[in-house]
């Protein structure tokens, strides 16, 4: 096997311009394959990355009011689809009247208010408890409040006409940042937004009594529901459909990029594939040639001694050596192209639009070797017909 290397090194070396050549024919195919992969991998990658980051593009919105006892959100909570289920009060938003920061001097009105628990994806450095909120930053900016601020809200109501006022002190645990809640909002736990909410409801509920801890209600009209990833959307909306729940995704444009990305995937293997088979046919074609050529120099071989299988293994062993070059130079190349393509072309906001990892160069070396083997085939069929005497013949 060693004479076998030496003599296909040797004859890649005499014939180095044909080798040469078939080496830039093969840069030429995978160059382009990579360079596809890689932008794929950047902008699609970063895109469905994005989303999957910003949690509102994970969240369900329920659609319409509706009792939702203890048994669905036990059931719905339970599967390894949610991250996060919350119950809510009512379908629309809950507002505070205003909400206040004594220190700062600064008043907010008509506040956003949005149940929040541990765990929750807007809020995921700061757990809110009852007596505690967490605010929006845009809500933090308008109050100049932070975290350890003490901030009040007001709620108000009319009972026979006669207006009424509750306030409470609240201790802010943490801010939610911009990009995860753009808007105006204060998080508050779910027993302090059912408080608010009795005391609007309820006239029995007195203003020295209002926030004291009661029981929950036995069922509530809406809820907060976030799906662990894109993929999971579709499935949870048809369970939730199955037991007459109607619920939107928040992002209308997730399952098109999902739909994109599948397709992406589909047409770049289809594009990899026909070329793959057209280099498979070409480099078969390639050695099959290179054996005619060589029959006499073969037949000679074998009269001398060499083995049939070292004599077989010429043309994969040249067949193999010409691809792992073609893939080298091709990296050689590719990489530092990416390099200028990523400081070019990238928009303020994003690291990179095109990469290939190290598995991505591992498979293309490792298709390669597999199309030399396979495509060598027909050329060790070709050397199998070669007599020893064939060289006595043509002398």
């Amino acid at each position: 096997m060693r004479l076998a290397i030496r003599l296909a090194l040797r004859d890649l070396r005499h014939d180095w311009q044909a080798a040469a050549c078939f080496i830039a024919a093969l840069v030429g195919i995978l160059a382009p394959l990579l360079i596809i992969l890689a932008l794929k991998n950047g902008i699609i990658m970063t895109m469905l990355g994005r989303l999957v980051d910003d949690p509102s593009n994970r969240e369900l919105i329920a659609v319409g009011a509706r009792a939702h006892d203890a048994a669905f959100f036990e059931t719905i909570g339970a599967r390894e689809d949610v991250d996060f289920l919350l119950p809510a009060t009512r379908s629309i938003n809950a507002q505070a009247n205003a909400v206040r920061h004594a220190e700062a001097r600064r008043l907010a009105r008509k506040v956003v208010l949005i149940p929040s628990a541990p765990g929750d994806p807007l809020s995921p450095d700061a757990n809110v408890g009852p007596g505690e909120v967490v605010l929006s930053e845009a809500l933090a900016e308008d109050l100049e409040a932070g975290r350890g601020d003490t901030v009040e809200i007001r709620i108000e109501r009319r009972i026979d006409r006669t207006p009424e006022t509750a306030t409470r002190d609240m201790l802010v645990a943490g801010i939610v940042p911009d990009e995860l809640y753009s808007r105006p909002a204060l998080f508050l736990s779910l027993p302090d937004l059912v408080a608010i909410e009795r005391f609007r409801d309820d006239a029995a509920v007195t203003v020295a009594d209002w926030d004291r801890p009661r029981p929950l209600p036995e069922s509530f009209a809406s809820f907060r529901l976030y799906v662990r990833g894109l993929a999971d959307i579709e499935a949870l909306e048809t369970a939730l459909d199955a037991q007459g729940i109607e619920a939107r995704p928040r992002a209308r444009n997730v399952a098109l990029l999902l739909s994109f990305s599948r397709n992406a995937d589909r047409l770049f293997v289809i594009v990899t594939v026909l070329a793959l088979g057209g280099f498979w046919a070409a480099m078969a074609a390639n050695l099959r040639g290179a054996v005619e050529r060589q029959r006499v120099s073969l037949s000679l071989l074998r009269l001398l001694g060499l083995s049939e299988a070292g004599r077989r293994s010429i043309p994969t062993i040249q067949g193999i050596l010409l691809v792992t070059g073609g893939v080298l130079a091709t990296l050689f190349l590719v990489l530092p192209t990416l390099v200028i393509v990523n400081r070019a072309f990238t928009p303020e906001g994003l690291d990179r639009i095109a990469w290939l990892s190290a598995t991505h160069a591992g498979a293309t070396l490792a298709l390669g070797l597999i199309t030399a083997i396979t495509a060598s085939a027909w050329a060790v069929l070709a050397v199998k017909d070669i007599d020893p005497d064939e060289v006595l013949r043509s002398s």
